[in-house]
């Protein structure tokens, strides 16, 4: 019997409903989508747009590689070797295995009235599938050391014993997540309030875990930018678009899918304006476009765009001409492209989305108010804009600066000759 032969998304898909009809929670399937976009691109940057068989060993090397060096978790690297694996089963049978998730580590042993109280509390949140195991091990963790401490199999749940687990027991033992654990003691104290334990006052669904650091994007310089725009070949139609497409991120901020989507109604060529919708957030933006970057679209447009009844300004310059699509024309793949011509090394965490950062940088140190920054940026608050901005050096140098040249008109210091305090 021949097998398959998968498309990346038409793979992920396929996960995605086969975990949903599993039954997690809807609330954890944005986390499976994500990562499954993540392996989607990084199949992508392999040059593959399908499901391969060594995919599963290249991507579990990848995210090891990133585990070590502290730029993910390892309780979201086990997670991420998760799903690769899902991914991978499916491909090579039709279908999900399901194993990991249909029983956990039974490290934690407890008295059978413990375990029967877990597994109604696991009921009574309607839990199922990976939730289910992972829940029922932080409960299980939470009763045996609740055991243990009362030398008895009956505990007696208290708000005492659950905050002595969260602070003596979980930082010595805990190896993954924080959060996971304090979810799973919401649940529980959620069902011994709500059927008859009157021991717990205190409301344990207001604690939260710390939140993750902001992941800062690094940018690139205006000099990286200038040799690596500078190293596309421009006599050729698919130079002409890269070449576009790079001064277009770099002087708009604007994002990969919003490039995708531009269209030729877009461009306001008098006023030297552009005008869309976001794609992430459908909240109109209007920007303006300096005039090498108008040119290096009417060259491409004029020049080097293929004819078609296509409204998407940027197209396919190989095969059947189309709008490009994120799934078979990476910018991160494209950046790297001719950064690595330019001669510029190659830092991780660097791809097509920093050009958006280096353009929110430039405007920072150039004094644009956060404010504009932000607009031009098509975020909705100024939360949005910490990963994408660098302190200005020069403007907090500027605020330490001394108060010799103002006056003092009050207070016991008045009247006095300034430098004799100086």
């Amino acid at each position: 019997m021949t097998q398959k032969i998968w498309d990346m998304q038409s793979l992920s898909e396929s996960l995605i409903q086969s975990i949903r009809e599993y039954g997690i929670k809807e609330v954890s399937m944005e986390q499976y989508k994500a990562v499954c976009n993540k392996i989607m691109r990084f199949a992508s940057e392999k040059g593959s747009d399908s499901y391969y068989h060594e995919l599963k060993a290249d991507y579990d090397a990848f995210i090891e590689t990133k585990a070590k060096d502290h730029s993910i978790c390892y309780g979201y690297a086990r997670f991420q070797h998760r799903v690769i694996r899902m991914m991978d089963s499916l491909a090579e049978t039709g279908k999900v295995d399901f194993s990991c998730l249909a029983h956990g580590s039974k490290k934690y042993v407890v008295s059978k009235k413990s375990m029967c109280l877990i597994e109604k509390v696991l009921d009574y949140h309607s839990l199922k599938g990976e939730s289910r195991t992972e829940m029922s091990t932080v409960m299980r963790h939470f009763f045996r050391y609740a055991e243990d401490m009362e030398k008895s199999c009956d505990v007696d749940v208290t708000d005492d014993l659950l905050m002595e687990f969260f602070t003596k027991e979980l930082p010595h033992t805990n190896k993954g997540s924080m959060g996971r654990s304090l979810r799973a003691i919401k649940y529980l104290s959620v069902y011994l309030k709500n059927n008859g334990n009157t021991n717990l006052l205190l409301d344990f669904t207001q604690l939260n875990a710390r939140g993750h650091h902001v992941r800062m994007i690094p940018p690139y310089s205006q000099e990286e930018i200038s040799k690596a725009v500078s190293s596309i070949n421009t006599a050729t139609p698919k130079g002409l678009r890269d070449y576009a497409i790079m001064l277009l991120a770099f002087d708009t901020g604007l994002r990969g899918v919003d490039i995708r989507s531009l269209c030729l109604e877009d461009i306001d060529w008098e006023s030297g304006f552009l005008n869309l919708k976001q794609s992430k957030t459908g909240v109109p933006l209007r920007l303006p476009l300096s005039g090498i970057v108008m040119n290096a679209i009417a060259d491409y447009i004029l020049t080097g765009r293929p004819e078609s009844d296509y409204r998407e300004i940027f197209l396919t310059v190989r095969g059947l001409v189309k709008p490009l699509t994120k799934r078979r024309y990476s910018f991160t793949g494209l950046c790297d492209k001719y950064f690595t011509q330019a001669k510029i090394n190659k830092i991780p965490g660097r791809g097509f989305h920093s050009l958006r950062r280096s353009f929110a940088t430039e405007l920072s140190e150039a004094g644009v108010p956060i404010e504009t920054i932000s607009q031009l940026l098509g975020h909705k608050s100024i939360e949005e804009d910490k990963p994408y901005l660098s302190y200005n050096r020069e403007q907090i140098a500027f605020c330490a600066i001394g108060f010799d040249e103002i006056p003092i008109t009050n207070g016991i210091y008045a009247g006095g000759d300034q430098n004799d305090y100086k």
